[in-house]
């Protein structure tokens, strides 16, 4: 679906953690509004805890949107379930379960063309895990629109880096990580990295093993694997160098001078990432003919209620899918 204005389903995530508070607080802080957002949620969260920060927009029941399938001003989509509105900071089962079904209702509307977009906020994974397997957001949208190769591209601008592997165990990436993986995400990086930047985009690619193995001490997979990727990647019209020790190519003068970096598995990206960059981060999924962006935290229940989140990641993911469904 292509508009002029596009609409984006915003969710509000866990709604015990912060992501009611900074989902109003970004859309508050937007001097003009050069799309059309649909606050996903239950709204008497909202008018409960959050009075001050509303907006002043309609509310709609999701059942009666699905049914009209076009929709032309912002407004609240208030999603049926029938469970107590939780108290700030208070997650448990039933939280889990209602943004669960905030994630549902934006992905029925893409799938419906009625948004063009979905951004998502913070949910605890563990209490959805108590309804669903849940072992985060992209995989689960993955599953949800029969897509087999979403990645994590974790977005600042400056300092960006996308993951071979999503959320899987440390002690099993040996099944995941192969020629064939990586090559793939070289290619969804590329193609991903040119939507965003409108330009061909100079990437790097981290070692998997310490020092890339430290020719063959320490192992043979850097040399043997991934850069045959890199030579193939290279061959087929790619600007990728590497691979590189991951200790010193996230050094952040070094990083940058990079579109960006693929790392191997969660963490080897996501540490120094959120080093430089939480406050602005965007987590994208890329690989999916969805266009979903997220923020870069959680849940925090432990601030949630007391105004002090910050919201410059909810605004920045905002920005982001309205920019990408363009």
């Amino acid at each position: 679906m292509q508009n002029k204005v596009p609409v984006i389903a915003i969710t509000i995530g866990d709604p015990a953690g912060i992501g009611p508070e900074v989902t109003l607080k970004a859309l508050g802080n937007f001097s003009a509004l050069s799309f059309i957002p649909l606050i996903i949620c239950k709204t008497e969260v909202l008018i409960k805890h959050y009075h001050d920060l509303m907006l002043p927009w309609d509310s709609i029941a999701l059942k009666d949107l699905q049914k009209i399938h076009t929709i032309d001003k912002p407004c609240y989509v208030t999603v049926d379930f029938d469970g107590p509105v939780p108290n700030p900071s208070n997650g448990n089962e039933l939280t889990g379960k209602e943004s669960l079904c905030y994630i549902d209702a934006a992905i029925d509307l893409w799938k419906k063309n009625i948004v063009d977009a979905m951004v998502t906020g913070p949910v605890n994974k563990s209490l959805i895990e108590k309804w669903v397997p849940f072992i985060g957001h992209t995989e689960y949208i993955a599953q949800r629109i029969h897509e087999p190769n979403p990645r994590m591209l974790m977005y600042s601008g400056k300092y960006n880096v996308l993951l071979v592997t999503t959320h899987v165990p440390v002690y099993t990436l040996s099944y995941h990580i192969n020629y064939e993986s990586i090559l793939t995400t070289v290619e969804i990086c590329n193609k991903y990295l040119k939507k965003i930047l409108h330009k061909q985009p100079v990437l790097a690619i981290c070692g998997l093993d310490p020092h890339c193995g430290d020719k063959g001490a320490i192992g043979a997979f850097d040399t043997d694997v991934t850069a045959k990727v890199v030579k193939d990647a290279v061959n087929n019209g790619i600007l990728i160098e590497g691979p590189f020790s991951a200790d010193t190519l996230f050094m952040p003068q070094r990083w940058q001078t990079y579109d960006c970096v693929i790392a191997f598995y969660h963490d080897q990206g996501l540490i120094p990432f959120k080093m430089v960059a939480f406050d602005e981060g965007v987590n994208i999924t890329a690989g999916l003919s969805i266009v979903r962006t997220s923020v870069d935290h959680g849940t925090a229940f432990d601030i949630a209620g007391k105004n002090c989140a910050q919201f410059n990641s909810m605004k920045r993911a905002i920005e982001l899918a309205c920019y990408l469904s363009k």
